[in-house]
């Protein structure tokens, strides 16, 4: 396991640039945020290291092409011009250089190319759900993720955490793991239509913010908990949600701000008294970057690859502590010097994750799998003899 770096290729491995990158692009269009976010990025930055780059993107079917170009043209108007779009039956006979599996899952399979596959996390395989249908999808994913990880020539993660789980979940060959972290960077400055958000739900003093959906992993519970210890103890403070609404909570400190949009988003990193990301699990914890970006500030659980993201910009606690967690956020609200150092630190913690350097790394993870991959059809071309 390693992240890449081009000063650091092993003895013996010339590598040949990618001049052809295939994608497995089925899911693009669908999802604009998460890893559609991660994909339109790698895309978009690639060609700034490697000018005559050029891409075919396999999607569900021939109809799809029309919808994808103009994806492609709102994400760089170079784009539509270096891809080609095909239907995702024709991937196996692909000529491309690469092909480049970004949801976990490497299929189907390409005869020639090298095969790079990202792993993002491995939640779907945590033991929170013990219904007898979630015990079923574990077993189904972890089949899938250990048949992604065998046939890929090298395998893409976006934590040093999450490398570690797929090494102990899956018995992955640590050699065969590069770690390419995201990037925060493409967040809009932040606009006035996040202060109507905040008009609109009644906030005009401090609020804290809670950013994503409600997966047991994601630790809602102890947050509200949190919430109501600290309200009981001083004037009330709101929290806000973004994302979905929990149809059955009755939680009057609660304001749900419901879907925003990026610009939105922003502002309200910014403005809010802190994010608090009490995450029992991810992968890489996006949220926390965005907000230090954005010159918010993060108060977020000691778990999984959170404490790597913030290291010390962010106040932590144990995930399961409601108490620890109110008094980090009474603290928040009482020091105005710890809300400055905290700005200050997240803000230069944030320009570690940039997505020129996640495609940088990508890309270089892509040349080396493309040598790995023509040095083993040669062996097997020479034992065939």
């Amino acid at each position: 396991m390693r992240s890449t770096d081009p000063e650091g290729e092993r003895p013996g491995l010339t590598v040949t640039p990618v001049q052809h990158i295939a994608v497995k692009a089925t899911k693009l269009l669908r999802e604009r945020r998460g890893i559609g976010r991660y994909v339109r990025n790698v895309l978009r930055l690639i060609p700034t290291y490697r000018p005559d780059v050029r891409f075919t993107l396999f999607v569900r079917s021939s109809r799809e092409a029309g919808a994808m170009r103009e994806l492609l043209l709102g994400v760089d108007p170079t784009l539509p011009d270096r891809t080609a779009i095909e239907p995702v039956s024709r991937l196996p006979q692909t000529s491309a250089d690469v092909v480049w599996y970004a949801w976990n899952r490497v299929e189907p399979v390409a005869r020639r190319a090298a095969m790079v596959a990202t792993i993002n996390d491995v939640a779907s395989m945590l033991q929170l759900d013990h219904r007898w249908w979630k015990v079923l999808k574990r077993i189904k994913y972890r089949v899938r993720y250990g048949r992604a990880i065998r046939r890929a020539d090298l395998v893409i993660t976006i934590s040093e955490f999450t490398a570690r789980e797929i090494q102990r979940l899956l018995r992955a060959d640590p050699a065969r793991i590069r770690v390419t972290l995201l990037g925060a960077d493409d967040l809009p400055a932040p606009s006035g239509s996040g202060s109507e958000v905040l008009e609109k739900l009644g906030i005009d003093g401090p609020f804290f913010l809670a950013v994503g959906a409600r997966d047991p992993r994601k630790n809602l519970a102890t947050l509200h908990r949190a919430m109501e210890i600290l309200n009981q103890r001083q004037e009330q403070v709101p929290l806000v949600e973004c994302g979905p609404k929990d149809p059955g909570a009755r939680l009057p400190f609660v304001r749900y701000a419901g879907y925003v949009d990026d610009a939105q988003l922003a502002t309200l990193y910014r403005n809010a008294t802190a994010l608090v990301f009490p995450s029992r699990y991810e992968g890489f914890g996006l949220p926390a970057a965005e907000a230090m970006w954005a010159g918010g500030r993060v108060v977020c659980a000691d778990a999984s690859s959170l404490p790597e993201v913030v290291g010390e910009a962010g106040l932590l606690f144990p995930w399961h502590d409601a108490e620890a967690l109110a008094e980090r956020l009474a603290r928040l609200l009482d020091d105005a010097g710890l809300r400055e150092r905290l700005t200050r630190e997240g803000q230069a913690r944030a320009g570690r994750f940039r997505w020129a350097e996640t495609a940088r790394k990508t890309l270089e993870v892509f040349d080396e799998a493309v040598v790995l991959r023509r040095g083993r059809l040669r062996e097997a071309s020479g034992a065939g003899l």
